[in-house]
């Protein structure tokens, strides 16, 4: 094994402190206090590392949702986090290094701290998602950085804030990062067997608005109109569309009060993952019928709010070839990288909407990401960090084209 490589080696006990020093610090999505902590803990430890950088922690613009009671409020979001290397040739290639910040932890949530668990795991909030991944960028830029080769790279870091939340304040610098960059390497977690998605779903949030006619249960009820019977009836007649190749997941609705009113006002909020682009008009045209519909049966107004946020990631040659390139590496580490189809979805989606072609699960072996029993494999921070900077070695020295 190349020096370089065995130098990744040495600093696995630090790497394995430092993803669990920064679980330790919660990065909800809306915990802007928390971001701003371990947004600053990552600029210096990339500060210490490196000499030849530029960073950046930009504002970008604030989430705009509907709340509890109907109204269209914004939220505001953390920075994001923006490292260029500014030395390499006029002429190197450029390539992304793209991660987040952001957890789906809240500050109330039980689960806020690390242990240690058999087989040489570590259950912690984000120590796969995103954490560990972060870890793994840092170590393997660290070693590829000593290379005589290194000035072939230009590459860029970025960060965002809120990808768990679907990205909506840094979705506008995709197409600006997409443009700068020729690959795209994201380290959302990988499976726990080294597997990596390849094809994905596209996914959207969408929030309707049910707003009906109180009246006294007693005296008035026909009067009514029940918002909360209303988003039912929607929920029965909008699922007649899922399908293997739409799902659609009622995943929060909110309303009501005393029980002896008729309830005026009622939210319901959808998560839709679709297996292909023609599926979007698709379910457009069924969002106005069904609106339509329960509208006029039930006398009462029906709103919609959001939209398709990640479009499917459909393999084309250029992201076999950029597969090939990095599995060529993970077979030289003697490491398990096969790749699976999966409903899940990233900014990686956003990405290659944009022409950028990326492999978006480089980060650590873990599993059980979004509960409270997710957990990293150690081991796996090493590895994948080899796994990186050997294929960052090998495009540098025009071993690999892509």
């Amino acid at each position: 094994m190349s020096d370089f490589l065995k130098s990744i080696e040495d600093q696995q006990e630090n790497m394995e402190n430092l993803v669990q020093d920064w679980a330790n610090i919660n990065s909800h999505s809306y915990n802007i206090e928390g971001l701003d902590k371990f947004r600053a803990a990552v600029k210096t430890k990339f500060e210490a590392a490196f000499s030849n950088i530029d960073i950046e922690e930009m504002v970008i613009d604030d989430q705009e949702i509907v709340n509890d009671k109907a109204e269209l409020v914004k939220i505001p979001l953390a920075k994001v986090l923006r490292i260029t290397k500014n030395n390499a040739k006029a002429d190197a290639k450029k390539v992304l290094l793209m991660g987040h910040l952001d957890t789906v932890f809240p500050v109330n949530s039980h689960f806020q701290t690390c242990r240690e668990l058999p087989g040489n795991k570590i259950n912690g909030p984000g120590v796969s998602d995103l954490k560990g991944g972060i870890v793994v960028m840092l170590e393997a830029l660290k070693a590829f950085e000593t290379l005589e080769t290194s000035d072939n790279i230009a590459w860029q870091v970025f960060l965002n804030s809120e990808e768990e939340i679907g990205s909506p304040g840094s979705q506008k610098l995709f197409s600006e990062i997409c443009e700068r960059n020729d690959i795209g390497l994201i380290y959302e977690p990988s499976l726990e067997d080294g597997s990596i998605a390849f094809k994905r779903k596209g996914a959207g949030n969408f929030t309707l608005v049910f707003k009906g006619r109180a009246a006294h249960v007693g005296r008035e009820f026909a009067q009514g109109r029940s918002a909360i019977f209303a988003a039912a009836r929607f929920m029965q007649e909008f699922n007649t569309l899922a399908s293997e190749d739409i799902i659609v997941n009622f995943g929060k609705i909110q309303g009501g009060g005393p029980l002896n009113v008729v309830p005026d006002l009622c939210t319901l909020g959808i998560n839709i993952r679709i297996e292909s682009q023609e599926n979007i008009a698709v379910i457009e045209k069924h969002f106005e019928a069904v609106i339509d519909k329960v509208s006029k049966e039930l006398d009462l107004e029906i709103s919609l709010h959001g939209k398709f946020n990640r479009k499917p990631k459909i393999p084309n040659e250029k992201l076999e070839k950029l597969y090939d390139a990095l599995s060529s590496c993970a077979s030289e580490l003697s490491l398990d990288f096969a790749k699976r189809n999966t409903g899940g979805c990233c900014d990686g989606n956003n990405l290659y909407e944009f022409g950028l072609v990326n492999i978006d699960t480089l980060g650590v072996r873990g599993a059980k990401i979004h509960s409270d029993e997710e957990f990293i494999c150690l081991e796996s921070l090493g590895e994948r960090a080899k796994l990186t900077a050997l294929f960052l070695e090998k495009l540098s020295a025009d071993k690999i084209s892509i």
